[in-house]
């Protein structure tokens, strides 16, 4: 009889372990859109990081990534407008977030719980660009501090150091002797997209709408910016970029063959370098943007948010997973180590076990990049991205302001950015 028990017992006991033993948790779908493929490997990463650490609740994250910003924004418009067919999260690019933020049918969901606790970790400017009404409704990948990136090999040949480029008039003159010495112009200004153009303008703390939501494109700080562009073209010392903007196939393999001794852009460009152009390794030497004058500052504007769509089916898992994967100290680290942006959590900034660790982006610019970016942190200015107006007034100077001003030249700048303005004011 005892014998009997001790059986019975066991088999009770292996028959209890047996159903928690093989039957694994179901994995959750959900889909993530986005137009930076870079940004697909990012959340493919965390994705497996999550799984490892929630194994009861793990993800199948489906990532699709789309050839061109606007291609994908305009297909969420139409999915989100219909209500069906939208991402569970989805990436919005700053120049185009307001346009899904009118009115009071917001196809996002609100994030403050998972933002809100951590809120004195951030940059708050740059957090509260996807904010309305006191809800968020994205989270940022990075700051987007403005940098210039110097190809040193060319500054070498001209007796150009890097360190004596502090203001705009130095970089001017650097110029002429980048030319004579070598031919090639010291750096190039886009036609065909605007970031480089609204960092100069937004140093002199201009922009193309102020706070009030008056448009002020065409004061005079804009027209003098395209009109230092100008003098720098005729001179010689500047060219406008091949292909019309830093993201073409043609800019690549020009200034991969030492084209341009310098170009304009925030501190998330470092991985077009490290992808498009390997061969400049060792060559490119990023520092703090050239200064108007001592009241310059350093416009952030960020870049990408991330959004949870009210499609998703599973919002309490995809907003902890968000937060796991861009908003928690582990996440936000990983937005410098997997895509060397500098991360809107700025108290891990001065993590040397993080900034300073061996990665392609250390091997292919030093170990000094977060020390130049956090020299520069006291001058960082929020611009106006979050105006209803921004993405209608970013087109028409990408579109057609930076063209007919430094392409065309049948007009002044004065002339250019009233036409431009004055459309803008009769929407």
């Amino acid at each position: 009889m005892k014998r009997f028990l001790v059986i019975l017992l066991t088999v009770c006991m292996l028959s209890a372990l047996i159903p928690a033993m093989s039957v694994a948790a179901e994995p959750t779908d959900l889909t993530f859109w986005t137009y930076v493929e870079l940004h697909s490997e990012f959340f493919e990463d965390a994705a497996a990081r999550w799984n490892e650490m929630h194994p009861d609740e793990p993800i199948n994250l489906k990532c699709e990534s789309y050839p061109t910003v606007d291609d994908m924004h305009s297909k969420l418009l139409i999915t989100l407008q219909s209500g069906q067919g939208a991402p569970d999260i989805v990436d919005v690019n700053v120049a185009k977030f307001s346009n899904f933020v009118r009115g009071e049918d917001i196809g996002f969901i609100p994030l403050n719980d998972i933002i809100e606790p951590e809120k004195d970790a951030f940059l708050e400017a740059v957090l509260d660009i996807y904010k309305k009404n006191d809800i968020y409704y994205a989270i940022e990948y990075h700051v987007g501090a403005p940098v210039i990136f110097y190809n040193t090999e060319i500054l070498d040949a001209a007796g150009v150091k890097v360190e004596d480029l502090v203001y705009w008039s130095d970089v001017a003159e650097a110029g002429k002797k980048v030319l004579e010495a070598t031919g090639k112009p010291i750096i190039t200004f886009e036609i065909a997209d605007s970031w480089c153009y609204y960092i100069m303008c937004g140093e002199k703390k201009s922009d193309w709408m102020d706070r009030d939501g008056n448009v002020i494109m065409d004061n005079q700080a804009n027209a003098d910016v395209l009109h230092f562009m100008l003098d720098m073209i005729d001179a010689g010392t500047a060219i406008t970029t091949p292909g019309g903007g830093f993201h073409t196939e043609e800019y690549y393999g020009f200034m991969g063959q030492g084209g341009a001794a310098s170009m304009l852009l925030p501190l998330w460009y470092m991985d077009r370098f490290t992808n498009f152009m390997p061969e400049l390794k060792g060559k490119i030497q990023i520092a703090p943007i050239p200064k108007w004058d001592d009241e310059s500052v350093a416009p952030v504007f960020g870049g990408t948010g991330t959004c949870i769509t009210t499609q998703c089916k599973a919002q309490d898992l995809a907003k902890r997973f968000l937060y796991e994967a861009k908003i928690s100290k582990t996440g936000s680290g990983n937005i410098w180590t997997v895509l060397g942006f500098d991360p809107l959590r700025m108290d891990i900034w001065d993590d040397d076990s993080i900034f300073k660790a061996d990665n392609v982006f250390t091997d292919y610019y030093g170990k000094e990049i977060f020390d130049i970016i956090t020299g520069m942190k006291d001058d960082f200015y929020p611009t106006n991205v979050t105006d209803p107006l921004f993405p209608a007034a970013n087109t028409l100077v990408a579109n057609e302001v930076l063209f007919k001003a430094l392409a065309e030249r049948n007009q002044t700048p004065e002339e250019i950015l009233k036409e431009a303005a004055d459309e803008l004011r009769s929407y």
